[in-house]
């Protein structure tokens, strides 16, 4: 089936470049456009509908209009969330812009509304449902808060879709969905990254509020769990027996490299290392985060164009995380 996705794709793309060297050398683009587009709803399949929205999107770009989004996209952008925490509000930020590249962008304002769906098992909340791009900035944004409701356990999931569609000067929609499946109650990481950034940030937020005891110790058995006072009560032995969450990263140092500096890595339990070209790099640790609390590893990029945020823009983490 991919390979005929493929093959299809292929020669649509052929025909549509055939159609723009007729376009660059008329002196009747607009109805070249309109000849081109009339006919297609005609034609039935996979390529018709391709077509359609390939030479619709030229079009547009003739007219300098750019309708963009890091989240949403045509036709519609998916994301599955693997760990999240199912615990607290959980805001996403939805960046537009009119760029086209450092070059090209609107030079008008663009209008767009935005309409949104979600599971019943979640509660969402939009901080507006219209917007405008100005010609001015190019980028405006808007946040879809979702709450959870009821009892989640590991493996439920939840969904969410947001659709934003341009309203002036030219008619454009895009959209997205997002499936959030629940990893261990609690526990939430991200990636927050952009390209030509010579770091990123992989941000661990901790929602439990209990700690477990790993080693036994006076009347307690390992996997008892404690509250927050009384463990602030043990002397720093018995503590040291006690964990909210332990992390667990791995990464490739020929990718990434982490911050030395970073407070995880000089308070970790455990380290492991490997050799490139006789020089021993740091390739995982393993620390503990404490109950109700939040913190950041920070990580060097080998090659600063690249982007890993992680869930929205890739769908895998470039740091293999586990946590217990």
């Amino acid at each position: 089936m991919k390979k005929k996705y493929l093959l299809v794709k292929k020669k649509a793309i052929n025909s549509i470049n055939k159609i723009y060297k007729i376009y660059k050398s008329s002196r009747y683009k607009g109805f070249i456009i309109l000849l081109i587009l009339l006919p297609l709803f005609l034609i039935s399949g996979t390529a018709g509908r391709y077509m359609y929205v390939e030479i619709r999107d030229f079009y547009l770009l003739s007219k300098n209009f750019y309708f963009n989004s890091d989240k949403l996209d045509n036709p519609i952008a998916r994301y599955q969330i693997d760990n999240w925490s199912a615990a607290d509000d959980y805001p996403i930020i939805f960046n537009m812009n009119s760029y086209n590249n450092n070059e090209k962008y609107a030079k008008t304002d663009i209008t767009y509304t935005v309409t949104y769906r979600c599971s019943t098992n979640l509660t969402c909340q939009i901080s507006g449902n219209y917007g405008t791009i100005p010609a001015s900035r190019h980028t405006d944004s808007f946040t879809v808060t979702i709450t959870p409701q009821g009892t989640f356990h590991d493996g439920d999931e939840a969904w969410l879709e947001v659709t934003a569609s341009a309203t002036a000067p030219y008619t454009k929609t895009i959209s997205g969905r997002f499936v959030l499946k629940v990893g261990k109650m609690g526990v939430f990481y991200e990636i927050v990254d952009k390209a030509n950034q010579p770091y990123f940030d992989l941000n661990i937020t901790n929602t439990l509020d209990y700690y477990t005891v790993r080693t036994a110790f006076d009347t307690y058995a390992v996997g008892d769990r404690i509250d927050i006072s009384t463990y602030l009560s043990f002397t720093d032995d018995k503590r040291a027996k006690c964990a909210s969450t332990v992390m667990d990263l791995a990464f490739n140092p020929n990718v990434v490299l982490l911050d030395m500096t970073n407070s995880n890595y000089l308070k970790a339990d455990s380290t492991t290392t490997t050799t490139i070209n006789t020089f021993n790099y740091i390739n995982g640790l393993t620390f503990k985060i404490d109950a109700l609390s939040s913190t950041m590893v920070r990580f060097y990029k080998v090659d600063a164009t690249q982007n890993y945020t992680y869930p929205f823009e890739n769908n895998s983490s470039i740091i293999t995380v586990n946590y217990d």
